[in-house]
């Protein structure tokens, strides 16, 4: 048994082959078959990933069907960060992204607030998450 390791197997593989030049050819049709193949799977993935990404970007994007809407507030109640709405109060939806509602409170100087949307339908007019999806 030989002590060259890797470097006997290297040059056995290259005898069989035909030569340096011919194991080379071999080695960059190799190199290159594989390397096509990677690429296109990765342009495979991309693509879906694209797609998805554009989607999530649409949606992410999309108006919030409520903007620019006053509803008013049917029942006294105060939300998780202990902002208070009193009955008769009115308020502007300025966007909604998800379950979260970015509102102005009419009258009030310290404005914006983030509300969720379900703790706005259990107080007011706004409507129910069940019913509306936005």
């Amino acid at each position: 048994m030989s002590n060259l390791g890797g470097y006997q197997a290297a040059v056995q593989l290259i005898k069989a082959l035909g030569g340096p030049k011919r194991a080379a050819v071999v080695g960059l049709a190799v190199v290159g078959t594989t390397g096509y193949g990677v690429l296109r799977m990765a342009e495979a993935g991309g693509k879906r990933g694209i797609g998805a990404l554009k989607s999530a970007v649409k949606k992410r994007n999309a108006p919030c069907e409520l903007e620019d809407r006053v509803f008013t507030v049917r029942a006294d109640g105060t939300d998780d960060q202990g902002l208070e709405f009193k009955f008769g109060a009115e308020y502007k939806v300025l966007e909604c992204i998800d379950d979260a509602v970015l509102i102005e409170l009419v009258g009030d100087d310290n404005n914006p607030h983030i509300v969720s949307d379900a703790f706005l339908a259990t107080i007011s007019d706004f409507p129910s998450v069940s019913t509306e999806n936005h």
